[in-house]
């Protein structure tokens, strides 16, 4: 198993960063998830929403499904992501910090057969990887804001 874990403060409201992460349409924004949908044809995300996506750069190939384990509104969302080749668990939760957030993200990957072998080798990559995406995340909500404010 792979576990992993990054903290990154970002200069816009907890509501703000969560919103983000509840949105499918944004994700190939600061990640390099393709194709992420939500099954809600309300729009409104929640608790066993289940939804898909694709990390053509990845060696997973084809569709990886994903479910809304937990939800605690503008504080906490855990994914559950399934692949024939790995379980995911990741974590995101959002805490209020000044004006801004403490956002941390996290989360467990395990392999499946003989990908498990990979696991000492992907440790670092995914690590670095989710660290990334934190901070891709961290930019792009934080130029929003500047956006919005008038000069």
């Amino acid at each position: 198993m792979i576990r992993y874990e990054t903290t990154t403060r970002i200069e816009r409201p907890p509501e703000v960063v969560f919103a983000a992460l509840l949105d499918a349409k944004r994700y190939s924004e600061w990640t390099p998830m393709t194709d992420m949908t939500f099954d809600a044809p309300d729009g409104s995300v929640g608790l066993g929403t289940r939804g898909r996506f694709q990390l053509p750069k990845s060696p997973f190939k084809g569709f990886l499904d994903v479910e809304i384990v937990e939800l605690e509104p503008d504080r906490r969302v855990v994914f559950r992501v399934t692949h024939p080749s790995l379980t995911w668990i990741s974590t995101a939760q959002t805490r209020p910090d000044g004006d801004g957030t403490q956002f941390v993200y996290g989360g467990e990957m395990t392999l499946h057969g003989w990908r498990r072998l990979l696991e000492p080798m992907l440790k670092s990559e995914l690590a670095a990887g989710e660290a990334k995406e934190a901070e891709q995340l961290k930019a792009l909500l934080e130029s929003e804001a500047r956006v919005a404010v008038p000069a």
